[in-house]
């Protein structure tokens, strides 16, 4: 098989809608880990760029990935790159709405305050690093009154 830029575009589409086992109405891409789709001498390759490294849902979203394209017709390879580094600005904005709208999860911005998923206000406060995965932490809303769970970047820093 010649590996053109159709088929490469082929095997992004069939890839991109492979969706993230956590949420389950997100895809890769929306998530910004799906990273590329290339050529690799004479095979394909898509190289996805993981949350968080150690994340258990890693095979999971591999063997879908390499099922997505095998049922597209491409056999391919998957690898898992350490840069570029996942941060949340890697997130679509439309996922963004589903995370706070349908998960009551918020996403960091690059710059500035988080705001809070529920009401809207920008008052969260740190209270655990670690949530119930570890993409995520815990912040409380002094204004609704609710444990917001944020997305946060691979290394986990400070959000």
């Amino acid at each position: 098989m010649t590996i053109t830029r159709e088929v490469l575009d082929a095997v992004r589409t069939a890839v991109a809608s492979v969706t993230d086992p956590e949420y389950p109405n997100l895809n890769i891409q929306q998530l910004g880990i799906l990273e590329d789709v290339v050529a690799d001498s004479s095979s394909i390759r898509v190289d996805l760029v993981p949350t968080i490294l150690g994340c258990p849902a890693l095979r999971t979203i591999e063997q879908d990935v390499v099922n997505a394209a095998r049922g597209a017709g491409y056999e391919v390879t998957v690898q898992f790159c350490a840069s570029p580094t996942w941060t949340p600005d890697r997130i679509s904005d439309d996922a963004r709405q589903i995370l706070a709208n349908e998960y009551t999860i918020a996403v960091r911005p690059s710059s500035g305050p988080t705001t809070c998923p529920v009401c809207g206000q920008m008052s969260l406060q740190n209270r655990s690093e670690v949530g119930p995965t570890a993409c995520r932490s815990v912040k409380w809303c002094p204004d609704c009154r609710n444990p917001i769970e944020v997305v946060r970047s691979r290394g986990g820093e400070n959000q």
